[in-house]
């Protein structure tokens, strides 16, 4: 085994293989920055360009490709409140309104640092522990993975804030959330839910749209509305008085010391976020926008100022960019041993794999191992070499053409965007009208002060808990025992209770 790693070892030091995992790390992040052109688009585009290369350099130019995507989601969050990917949802809580305070520079380096931090921790946990993980994986079934969740959902009682108005209003959003989740065919008996006959809604609510309305559409019309009444107060002929640029962005500062001071303040966010990204990975089925929801709740739960988060917070970029990014590499845990796709994009590497000979499963570790270890060595470079390399310079030219575009030419180029995006994920025009409709509703819950962050785990992770806690009742045929079985569920649902007293204690 020791042989096979070093042989792993010497293939991920080769340039060939090291420029084809950067380049797919290039154009990751270029796809990923753009909105509704997601991870799994990127590497379906890539994957016909890889078929005469060698094995391990086209599995490495794909992986580079969804590491790349995976942070590039955060640059357009940040900038423009507009993600560039699902997982980066999370990260436009806190990121953009840190850039509408000037400091886009520093989110942008905490996001690229954490995601760094994270995704290294997760590659070294991967290439060192991937048949335990594996097994541990293994044993989450439905129940397990439903006592997961509800764990996760009492991050909604840590958003809800301290006065009784507000509890009310975050118990509107998560409801919001939870009933726009249930709207489709019902997962288990195909029957109508909240379909008033619309036909098209039968296939539910589509994540990337209604993130894209909710999110950056909602942005649009409130930066429109700010520069209408800005517009307002003064004559016609001195509109060229009004600031309407980014020039905010070009004013900001930063230096190491700051630098260092904001690593060290959420290093233990990062490193608690890395873990968690890393066992979501290894779990089939929940991908990594849970993981960024997970990490960002479970850091705003912890902290000891969680009022701060939604307002520009930086432990909130820092978090979720770590668990989101930590996903990556320990998604491939499931698809490597036992031959599991546990997501849209280990679905497209499970064609890679086939596509050049090397059948995932438990043979694969003894019929291709230098193979597979190169491609995690490949991994645990792509990371700082990529973040560093590619990174630094991306995200240094994004907040340069922002800066300096004007206010009133941006916003129609991001309305044109929304909708791009979110027609090019099913070409379904109608998935452009939920834009539209969630544009609208994000745009009145932030007038009415409704807290965004409630709406989106519900939305998020209400599904994954319905549709397991199903699961279990169908193969427990309808017991409910089936729930207080299992140890680890029990242990779940011990942290849940505490975490709710711990947050009612704390209002």
């Amino acid at each position: 085994m020791l042989s096979e790693i070093i042989k792993g070892f010497l293939l991920s030091i080769q340039p060939l293989n090291m420029f084809g995992i950067l380049f797919g790390y290039l154009v990751g992040i270029f796809v990923g920055a753009l909105p509704g052109l997601t991870g799994v688009m990127a590497i379906a585009i890539m994957l016909p360009l890889t078929y005469k290369l060698p094995g391990l350099l086209s599995i490495a130019a794909l992986m580079g490709c969804y590491k790349g995507a995976t942070y590039g989601g955060s640059i357009s969050a940040i900038l423009i409140n507009t993600p560039g990917t699902p997982e980066a949802a999370a990260t436009s809580l806190d990121g953009h309104p840190l850039a509408e305070r000037g400091e886009v520079l520093r989110a942008l380096e905490m996001a690229l640092i954490a995601s760094i931090i994270g995704g290294t921790i997760s590659n070294i946990i991967t290439l060192l522990t991937t048949m335990p993980i594996a097994k541990i994986a293994l044993s989450f079934g439905p129940v397990e993975i439903a006592s997961l969740i509800l764990f996760s959902l009492t991050i909604i009682a840590a958003t809800l804030g301290n006065s009784l108005i507000e509890v009310v209003k975050g118990l509107i959003s998560a409801g919001l959330g939870l009933f726009f989740a249930m709207i489709g065919l019902d997962i288990m008996t195909t029957t109508r839910r909240y379909c008033f006959g619309i036909l098209d809604l039968d296939r539910g609510l589509g994540l990337v749209p209604v993130l894209i309305g909710f999110l950056a559409l909602s942005e649009v019309l409130i930066q429109s509305e700010i520069l209408i009444k800005r517009y307002s107060l003064v004559r016609k002929d001195k509109w060229g008085s009004i600031d309407l640029t980014f020039s905010l962005y070009l004013k900001e500062k930063i230096n190491w010391k700051t630098r260092f001071r904001d690593i060290r303040y959420c290093f233990k966010d990062i490193l608690k976020s890395s873990i968690i990204g890393t066992f979501v990975g290894a779990l089939p089925g929940l991908g990594a926008p849970t993981a960024a929801f997970l990490s960002y709740g479970e850091a705003k739960r912890t902290s000891k100022h969680p009022e701060n988060f939604g307002k520009g917070e930086i432990i909130g970029v820092a978090a979720p960019e770590a668990g989101n990014n930590a996903v990556c590499a320990s998604s491939l845990i499931p698809l490597v041993t036992l031959g599991i796709p546990g997501s849209v994009t280990a679905a497209v590497l499970l064609g890679a794999f086939m596509i050049h000979g090397m059948m995932p499963g438990p043979m694969l570790m003894i019929t291709h191992p230098s193979t597979l270890y190169g491609l995690f060595f490949l991994m645990l470079w792509t990371d700082p070499l990529g973040g560093l390399v590619i990174g630094v310079p991306f995200i240094h030219a994004a907040k340069l053409f922002i800066a300096k575009i004007k206010k009133n030419f941006l916003l129609p180029i991001i309305i044109i965007l929304c909708f791009i995006g979110s027609y090019g994920i099913a070409f379904s025009v109608f998935d452009m009208k939920i834009v539209i409709f969630f544009g609208v509703l994000g745009y009145l819950m932030k007038i009415f002060n409704l807290d965004l962050s409630a709406f989106l785990i519900a939305f998020i992770l209400g599904p994954i808990l319905e549709e397991n806690v199903r699961l279990a009742l169908i193969i427990s045929h309808n017991n409910p025992g089936v729930f207080i079985r299992s140890p680890i569920a029990i242990f779940f649902y011990l942290i849940s209770l505490f975490s709710l007293l711990y947050s009612l204690k704390k209002k």
